[in-house]
């Protein structure tokens, strides 16, 4: 997730004082808070917009979509246990628990997620995370990670990353089922298992078991386990909660009104062949809806369009740079301006800004705001030839000055096209502060997909400015340059090519996509990236446990996936969303990436959202078929520049000679004319001299 290295240099020497300002403003702990942590959900966590979120309470629509930032939902009540006794091991294992969906008919799912006041993580300074902001959503991530516990496992004979077909097998330790909606067995679900590198100890290892696919949203699932023995051969053992659901008999116990849950999902296993004496272990869960996860971006968008009219914003021209051909070969001009979009944050202390709710609570604007933008026009476009658009996404907390790369440059000159780009707000260079002091009290992390949601409005205002108003601007005019609007496209990478996936399905002005080196499920990427090295040393110091961590990153999840593509991907080209075409995207990952997972996007490729995998892949991607080249659609194409498959885990790659492959494809005249090609006519074609794309 490139271009970070500046940013971290900086808050190396700032962070310090920053933490000893803020952190006593940043939370109460348990015992101080613990008036407010009794499960009270009406209770607001103050701030700017906690009187809007408030109210909005009470006037929500029925459908679930509505749930506004913060809004408590006051009659949601509490699950009758904070800690699930299906496993003894961990307070919220297994996750993700069913003892937390609680009925709620109002929701698309039928059920709110309602943690209980101490079933989430506290950390060494006893502050906890409050589970009231996820009482926003209806039930679980599309893109969750099972977490089990047994000491002394013996996982050795799981199916891993390289032998998911063995997850689907009638003998399987563990099986996934997807529930039609009539409550049927639609079909297993692929899944593969690691345990967690991160702890030292072998016998203390959680067990994560990721599915090998993106789920469903508003579905149910469930999970069976049976036949796992410890590392001395000792059959595991189910827990005494589990065999009194088992067997039907919890009447006058904690667990009396999960029995009828129960026995469904244990009917469901039966049916396929899961005796109910084998199981050591069964529940299940239900994914988050569409409307609850993505309401509130929707509303904004629509909200944004509707306040800036057909035209876009207005584009204010503070600067123009030109080049000799000594100084650049490529760009002739750099023109820098700023642009005004409604503003949907309201701030909250000094560096924390959340989303302000209106009356339907759903977001609503407080003014307007100015964000900076920047063009790059090549010298090809001063021949007075109508060049096309491109938007560029720019790398992880970093700065929309990115698209001044070289690379950029020569695909401009070279492909008759003009760049432009601004901050990618929610993850850019001004948002490190925020992300800083958000990991000393993790119950504030909604701020981050918070700006991230005004971010990606940005993004959308700036695609119809540009489309509309650019080439009437007379410092545009001056040099007689030409706009082709029918070409407006997308380039992002590391995390431009990450957003670009959720900017692709809301896009209304930009139909294909490219996306560089990229990925998805944020809680699977950020252990395997080296760029999460930094910040995973500041979680660690507060939440030392290993199985805290797990649960800490999947708990997150929830909220980020609002602006995660793991949850936006089947709006693209499978499901596009209403009043939209079908958009098309190239992903372009790297072999051996160090940054962002490249198993990924494999995974979206076996999710049935079109994303062809393209031959010459390299390596077997269980489930999928690779397509022959040339390709109408969207696809995957793996740059290889030599570098080895990571080792599965979870954990960073290795380092190697050939150093981290993130930067390379980008660079290359044939991954450029590849990209360009697919932008104007939606065809994948071989650059690469007929043996896909290894160029080293």
């Amino acid at each position: 997730m490139a271009h970070c290295a500046l940013p971290y240099r900086i808050l190396c020497a700032v962070v310090p004082t920053l933490l000893a300002a803020v952190l006593p403003a940043c939370g109460q702990s348990e015992t101080a808070a613990s008036a407010k942590t009794s499960g009270d959900a009406s209770q607001s966590d103050g701030g700017a917009d906690a009187g809007p979120a408030d109210a909005a309470a009470d006037t929500a629509p029925q459908d679930g979509s509505a749930q506004g930032p913060g809004d408590a939902t006051a009659a949601v009540p509490l699950p009758p246990q904070d800690c699930d006794d299906l496993m003894e091991s961990g307070c919220a294992l297994p996750w993700p628990s069913n003892l937390y969906l609680v009925p709620d008919k109002t929701r698309k799912t039928g059920h709110v997620l309602a943690f209980g006041a101490k079933t989430l993580p506290m950390d060494v300074n006893n502050l906890r995370i409050r589970p009231d902001e996820y009482r926003q959503l209806d039930g679980y991530s599309v893109g969750t990670q099972l977490l089990l516990k047994w000491k002394d496992l013996d996982a050795a004979g799981l199916p891993g990353e390289a032998s998911l077909a063995q997850s689907l097998d009638a003998g399987a330790a563990l099986v996934l089922l997807e529930l039609d909606a009539a409550g049927k067995v639609a079909r297993k679900v692929p899944w593969f298992a690691e345990t967690d590198q991160t702890e030292p100890v072998a016998g203390e290892r959680t067990l994560i078991v990721r599915p090998a696919e993106i789920l469903k949203p508003a579905t149910r699932y469930v999970v069976g386990v049976r036949g796992l023995k410890t590392k001395d051969g000792k059959a595991i053992a189910p827990s005494a909660a589990f065999v009194a659901l088992r067997d039907g008999k919890t009447a006058g116990t904690a667990n009396a009104a999960r029995q009828q849950r129960f026995d469904e999902l244990l009917a469901s296993l039966q049916g396929q062949g899961w005796a109910k004496d084998s199981l050591i272990l069964a529940w299940d869960f239900v994914t988050n809806s569409h409307q609850a996860l993505h309401g509130r971006l929707l509303s904004m968008r629509d909200q944004m369009f509707q306040a800036i009219g057909e035209q876009g914003p207005p584009l204010t021209v503070t600067s123009v740079v030109e080049f000799t051909k000594a100084q650049d070969k490529n760009i002739a001009l750099e023109i820098h301006g700023t642009f005004q979009v409604p503003n949907f944050l309201a701030p909250r202390g000094e560096f924390f800004h959340r989303l302000n709710a209106g009356p339907s609570g759903m977001p609503a604007p407080i003014g307007t705001i100015d964000r900076p933008f920047e063009v790059r026009v090549p010298r090809s476009a001063l021949s007075g030839k109508p060049h096309g658009l491109v938007q560029y996404g720019h790398g992880l907390n970093g700065s929309y000055m990115e698209v001044e790369a070289d690379y950029n440059g020569d695909i401009a000159n070279t492909h008759d096209l003009i760049f432009y780009s601004s901050y990618w707000t929610g993850m850019s260079e001004k948002d490190v502060p925020a992300i800083f002091m958000l990991i000393q009290d993790m119950s504030e992390f909604s701020v981050m997909p918070d700006r991230l949601h005004q971010g990606m409005v940005e993004f959308l205002a700036l695609q119809r400015a540009m489309k509309m108003r650019f080439a009437d601007l007379p410092e545009v005019k001056k040099y007689a340059i030409k706009v082709n609007k029918n070409e407006m496209f997308y380039s992002g990478i590391s995390q431009g090519g990450i957003y670009g996936g959720v900017i692709a399905a809301l896009s209304k002005d930009i139909e294909r996509f490219h996306l560089g080196v990229p990925g998805n499920n944020y809680s699977t990427l950020l252990q395997r990236s080296t760029d999460f090295e930094m910040f995973f040393g500041m979680v660690a110091g507060n939440f030392p446990a290993p199985t805290d961590q797990l649960v800490l990153l999947a708990t997150i999840q929830l909220l980020w996936d609002q602006v995660d593509p793991a949850t936006w991907y089947r709006y693209i080209d499978t499901e596009p969303l209403p009043g939209n075409s079908k958009h098309q995207v190239l992903l372009v990952p790297a072999k051996g990436d160090y940054q962002v997972s490249v198993m990924t996007n494999e995974i979206a490729a076996r999710s049935g959202f079109g994303f062809e995998i393209m031959k010459n892949y390299g390596a077997p991607v269980f489930g999928v078929t690779e397509k022959a080249y040339p390709h109408q659609g969207s696809a995957i194409v793996l740059y290889d520049h030599g570098n080895p498959w990571p080792v599965p885990g979870n954990l960073p790659p290795l380092h190697d000679a050939l150093g981290d492959p993130h930067g390379k494809p980008r660079k290359l005249a044939h991954h450029q004319a590849q990209m360009v090609h697919f932008l104007r006519t939606g065809e994948v074609k071989d650059f690469c001299g007929g043996d896909g794309c290894t160029p080293y």
